[in-house]
């Protein structure tokens, strides 16, 4: 005689099954959203390290002004101050969901309207801005040489 229905082996595995794929779905859907996070952090890394570049290259300083949602460079060459127009030197606008949180030059909290400079020696001082967006909260970091990455 046949019995009908499934084993208890059966239910289990199917609902391992289920398990992995809900599991695999999960990291699927939250993972693009760090992935745009991470390269909204790049882009400003990159503009760090584009700003040390130029002013080693123009034989300049360069002092920006960072505040949460923007940054500001001028150019000081000759004696006289100029604007930096940013859009000549990078591609990208400041992405809406990334805000900066906290700025640290030597390890010590930049005060406010306090700006930071770039030397045309290409000897900085070591940077740290904390970035975040609603979600994940990420440090960029620079060495003495002008090089700058984001920290994971």
């Amino acid at each position: 005689m046949y019995k009908t229905g499934f084993t208890l082996i059966e239910i289990m595995i199917v609902l391992l099954i289920i398990g992995v794929m809900s599991a695999v779905a999960t990291i699927s859907i939250n993972a693009p959203s760090y992935s745009r996070f991470l390269a909204s952090a790049e882009k400003l890394s990159t503009t760090f390290s584009i700003l040390s570049d130029q002013a080693i290259y123009t034989s300049s300083v360069i002092s920006c002004d960072l505040d949460a949602h923007h940054i500001s460079c001028r150019s000081y060459r000759d004696g006289d101050w100029s604007e930096l127009d940013l859009k000549q030197l990078v591609s990208w606008q400041w992405p809406e969901d990334l805000t900066v949180k906290q700025i640290l030059v030597n390890g010590t909290a930049l005060k406010d309207k306090q700006e930071i400079k770039f030397l045309p020696s290409g000897d900085n001082d070591a940077l740290s801005v904390e970035v975040s967006n609603s979600e994940f909260t990420s440090w960029i970091d620079g060495d003495l040489t002008g090089k700058y990455k984001v920290a994971n």
